[in-house]
Formats: structure tokens, sequence, C-alpha cells
């Protein structure tokens, strides 16, 4: 069965290439990307994004989770010309690259200025607003988003941190945890 989905992950990709090309995206074959906007980004292995969705300029590290209708990365309008349009300013900036980090969870609907930068192992709370960089290993929530706890011991992160996690196959990953 793992052999078949992997083909399929693959075929999938062979059929998308020609527009993730056009789009400059660099997506991992494992990765699973459903609907939604993909531009000038890059998808880590073992990383799944959810429907209608919407990412900009964003690299995305290994084994993250992006549930439906997160926002990521973008352009950000001009609102000290006389026009925040695209075609009458050049005011507007959209080079700033955002980076997800490995094993990220992005809950449904946050939305994630471009630029900042989320943590390994970090947690986005639904409907979260994060217009700064987080900090590996949190959890935030709300509008701006906020740190309400850490998430894992500091046994367990030391635990994959010196297993170097995040690169290993699920197989490997799950030995290293003893399942």
């Amino acid at each position: 069965m793992k052999k078949i989905n992997n083909l399929l992950n693959l075929l999938h990709l062979i059929l998308t290439l020609p527009y993730n090309k056009l789009k400059k995206n660099k997506i991992h074959f494992t990765a699973k990307v459903n609907s939604g906007i993909l531009n000038r980004s890059k998808v880590g292995m073992h990383t799944y994004i959810g429907p209608n969705t919407v990412i900009n300029s964003t690299v995305i590290g290994n084994y993250c989770s992006i549930a439906p209708g997160v926002q990521i990365g973008g352009m950000e309008h001009s609102l000290d010309w006389y026009s925040t349009s695209t075609a009458l300013s050049d005011r507007c900036s959209s080079n700033t690259e955002t980076i997800v980090g490995n094993n990220v969870w992005i809950a449904a609907n946050a939305i994630i200025k471009k630029g900042v930068r989320i943590g390994d192992g970090a947690v986005v709370g639904a409907g979260a607003f994060v217009n700064k960089d987080v900090p590996e290993n949190v959890i935030v929530v709300g509008s701006p988003a906020r740190i309400i706890k850490t998430r894992l011991n500091d046994e367990m992160l030391e635990k994959i941190s010196l297993n170097n996690f995040w690169n290993q196959s699920p197989k490997k990953i799950n030995e290293v945890l003893g399942r």
C-alpha cells in the first residue's frame, strides 16, 4: 500500500510539474498539496497542505501539516502612496521570503505575514494572525498571535534534536521514538 501511495504522489508531481515550474515551486514528491495557490515556494518531504490555501514566497520544511484556508506570505500594499494598487505603485513589496520550519502544524484559517519565521516544532492555532517570528517548540494563538505554552518538554525535544528527526524517513523516526 505504501508503494502505491508513493507512486500516486510521484504521478501527481509529474502531472503538476508544468504548473509548478511556471509558478517557480519546488515540491518534494512525498508532499501532499491540495487545491489552492502556491507561488515561488518550496515544500519539504512528507508535508501536507490542505485545500484553499494561499502560499507565496515561502520555504516550508519537512513533516509540516498546513490546514485548509491558511494564508502564508504574499504582498504588502503601499499605504503611504496615492494608490494601494500594484499597477500604480512601485512601493508594494513581495520579495521577502517567509520560513516555516520542520514539524510545524498550522491550523485552519491562520494568516502568517510575509517575512515571518516559524520555528521547528511550533504550532499555530486556528485563525491566528502571525505578524512576528515564532520560536521553535511553542504554541501560538490569537490575533495578533501570542505564545500560550511550550509544546514538548526538554527530554522529548532533546531526543528528536539529537537524532536529526526532520531529515529522516518515517520508518527511521518511528524506530528512534520507539514506536
